[in-house]
C-alpha cells in the first residue's frame, strides 16, 4: 500500500484539491462529469478534491484535459520547500 503523507505532501494534496474543485466548477462540471471526461472513477476525483490523494502524472494530465486547462493551472500556488540540512555544514 502507499506510504503515509507527511505535512508537506498533505499541504500539496489539499492545494491540488482546492484548485481542481475551483477549475471543475468554472467549466460547470460535476465530479462525475469530470471523471467521465478524464476516464477515471468518480471516487478518484472525490479523493483528489478532498486532498486525500496526490495524483500521478498521467492522472494530472487527464484531469487537466477534462477541465480544459493546462496542467500548471492545477498546480497553482504549489511549491516544494527544502528542509534545512541536518547537522550543519560538513
Amino acid at each position: 500500500m502507499g506510504r503515509r503523507q507527511g505535512a508537506k505532501e498533505a499541504d500539496l494534496a489539499r492545494q491540488f484539491g482546492e484548485n481542481l474543485t475551483l477549475l471543475r466548477s468554472r467549466v460547470g462540471l460535476t465530479q462525475m462529469g469530470t471523471a467521465e471526461r478524464a476516464g477515471l472513477n468518480r471516487s478518484e476525483i472525490r479523493l483528489l478534491e478532498k486532498g486525500w490523494r496526490v495524483p500521478r502524472l498521467d492522472t494530472l494530465l487527464k484531469v487537466a484535459g477534462a477541465v480544459e486547462v493546462e496542467p500548471c493551472e492545477l498546480l497553482r500556488g504549489m511549491a516544494w520547500q527544502l528542509d534545512p540540512p541536518k547537522g550543519g555544514p560538513s
